[in-house]
């Protein structure tokens, strides 16, 4: 089974979900060659952001990415909730597109999918090594700046 579902819950900030879907499907098929997988990517606004956070991770405020992990032996299955506002303002301080930033929150989310962990400061140094090759290498087979305008 290889299925990713996109939809987007927000107005702000238009997210092309065709894009994502092409450029995530890239990712899990050549970069990472996953046999079997089952995403949903869901763009929601900064108040549901900040909802999920605080009822599912008792963090205050909103996010840029939560992962809800249900893999399986056999299956790479999550839920990847993104907020293209909190993406928007990272790509700002960081002088990149919102379409690279949103792709760097999607490496992130299939990165924990895969045991990647961001909690020490040790692994964490790992799991970003990780998202940057990843993100090097699919800016070079996809335009980043197609998955999002703002």
């Amino acid at each position: 089974m290889k299925h990713i579902q996109v939809r987007s819950q927000q107005r702000l900030y238009p997210v092309i979900s065709r894009e994502v879907r092409k450029a995530t499907i890239i990712l899990m098929d050549e970069l990472l060659q996953t046999n079997a997988y089952d995403l949903n990517i869901l763009f929601v606004n900064e108040t549901r952001m900040a909802k999920i956070n605080l009822e599912h991770l008792r963090h205050e405020g909103a996010t840029d990415i939560i992962t809800f992990d249900y893999t399986t032996p056999t299956l790479l299955h999550g839920d990847l909730i993104i907020c293209p506002h909190v993406a928007s303002e990272n790509a700002a301080r960081y002088r990149v597109s919102l379409g690279h930033e949103i792709t760097r929150n999607i490496i992130h989310g299939v990165l924990h999918l895969l045991g990647y962990d961001d909690s020490k400061s040790i692994v964490l140094e790992n799991m970003k090594r990780a998202e940057n090759r990843l993100l090097q290498k699919l800016a070079l087979r996809f335009p980043l700046n197609s998955l999002a305008h703002g």
